[in-house]
């Protein structure tokens, strides 16, 4: 079998205690035919020691020092230089089994998958674990796309865990400056691919940690991630996966209009417009909703049955 080079992006900032153990479980890999790039966003630390000290051991590794950019600024310089006909990207606070790269590579070229993935552990400072498990099948983008829209199981919207073929990021690289910036790209990702395989083998080992950057930030709000969704779905024209993404996004916009948050109404009013982009929006199916579009300050009549509502259309895809 041909013995493609795979390139592994580590980004890596303030994570001392754990570096040496996710390098390891990368150095020791049974598919040799590597390019590990660690990306040092600028650590306070040990940490461009600690790489260093890995590249002067082994020639594979390749060592970026770089000014403090944010994990997406990390990703994009190691995608800026790496040479592999695929790419792989593994968080420094996680670890990978020793056959991860072999078995994900297999099965990417035995399916001709432009992406594979397979399941993961939730690892706790305990060492208590929760196994994620995926059916073992093969997707298209837009079966792919429907489990990110429905926010089925976390490693569709991730980007580790994951091995990609490199024209996969031809298009898109990662937003700079933005939290939780996996959730903005995933489904930009699995859009480039036109086959995603999912295999039943646990490889990879997901840290959770209490202090990382997504669990010290509060001020998240998943709706701008859905009006990002419903704006790229329109322009590509995928209706369908449209619906699907506006039918959640009215869900978080009744609940901010009826908190009276701030511009609550003007963004509920917004979304109600995008909506009307959608061919189907004026079948049947959708006129429940349009009382709500004209009217939205009857919501607090319908918020009781508004869940039941919503799985019908969810049901009816």
């Amino acid at each position: 079998m041909k013995q493609p080079l795979v390139s592994i992006i580590v980004p890596i900032y303030k994570v001392e205690p754990y570096l040496r153990r996710c390098l390891d479980s990368i150095v020791k890999q049974t598919y040799t035919n590597l390019e590990i790039i660690l990306v040092d966003d600028g650590s306070p630390d040990g940490c461009p020691q600690i790489c260093d000290e890995y590249a002067a051991k082994d020639k594979r590794i390749v060592v970026i020092h770089k000014e403090n950019g944010g994990l997406s600024d990390a990703r994009n310089a190691g995608l800026d230089i790496c040479k592999g006909e695929y790419i792989s990207f593994v968080d420094s606070d996680d670890w990978v089994s020793e056959n991860y790269i072999e078995v994900m590579l297999n099965i990417a070229i035995k399916e001709n998958a432009d992406i594979s993935i397979c399941n993961h552990n939730f690892v706790h400072n305990d060492g208590s674990k929760k196994n994620i498990i995926f059916e073992e099948r093969t997707y298209t983008k837009k079966e792919a796309l429907k489990k990110i829209i429905l926010q089925q199981t976390l490693p569709w919207g991730a980007s580790w865990g994951k091995i990609y073929k490199r024209k996969i990021f031809n298009k898109y690289k990662f937003p700079v400056g933005i939290i939780h910036e996996d959730d903005y790209t995933s489904y930009k990702f699995i859009y480039e691919a036109d086959k995603i395989v999912c295999i039943d083998k646990t490889l990879y080992n997901y840290f959770q940690r209490s202090d990382s950057i997504s669990k010290l930030d509060t001020t998240y709000d998943f709706t701008e991630v859905r009006k990002n969704q419903l704006t790229f779905l329109l322009e590509n024209k995928e209706y369908e996966l449209a619906e699907l993404t506006a039918i959640n996004l009215c869900w978080h916009y009744l609940n901010s209009y009826c908190a009276k948050k701030e511009d609550g109404k003007k963004n509920f009013l917004h979304f109600f417009s995008q909506l009307k982009k959608i061919p189907s929006y004026h079948t049947t199916k959708r006129l429940c909703l349009y009382p709500l579009g004209a009217f939205p300050s009857i919501y607090p009549i319908y918020k009781k049955t508004f869940f039941k509502i919503k799985q019908f259309f969810l049901s009816s895809r």
